[in-house]
């Protein structure tokens, strides 16, 4: 789940460097959780890794759950958006127009994970995400082939490693 996590971070930053709208001064990134639903335990996690990559990466990194950032004067701020684990139906008809504004004036979207189970009313972000959340599939088996086992991260591992996700 954390290399998950590093590895959608990273997607992020790729996306942000390459697409993002150029403002003067820092880029500054908008992290948005806002649940209305589920609420995914990892949030705060989540929230910790984005904003030590901005402090690494020299981005400004808001954090918020309050649906009223979602105006044309407070995204106009921001580089990008990230929905991060968001749920449910969270923005108002308004909220929602403001948002499909700045994207189509070159403002920049990250979905990670739970950003497919929101605003399923709101076909214009269905768009956006490419789709929604249905449901989790039932857990499964998996065989993993361990290729080189004299690695200091594989060598104690089988040829062959059976495994299933705990759920706890």
């Amino acid at each position: 789940m954390k290399n998950n996590l590093l590895l959608l971070l990273f997607a992020t930053v790729v996306l942000f460097s390459v697409s993002c709208k150029t403002r003067s001064g820092k880029p500054r990134l908008l992290v948005f959780s806002k649940t209305a639903g589920f609420r995914h335990s990892s949030i705060p996690n989540g929230k910790a890794a984005i904003m030590k990559m901005g402090v690494e990466k020299g981005y400004i990194v808001d954090t918020t759950e309050d649906a009223n950032y979602f105006t044309e004067d407070s995204l106009k701020n921001y580089s990008a958006v990230i929905f991060l684990h968001t749920t449910g139906d969270f923005l108002d008809m308004y909220q929602e127009a403001d948002f499909e504004r700045y994207i189509q004036s070159g403002g920049s979207f990250v979905g990670i994970h739970a950003a497919a189970d929101a605003e399923y009313d709101w076909s214009w972000y269905g768009s956006l995400v490419g789709g929604y959340f249905e449901s989790h599939p039932e857990q499964q088996d998996a065989v993993l082939q361990v290729i080189d086992q004299t690695h200091i991260s594989t060598k104690h591992l089988p040829k062959e490693w059976k495994r299933k996700r705990r759920v706890v």
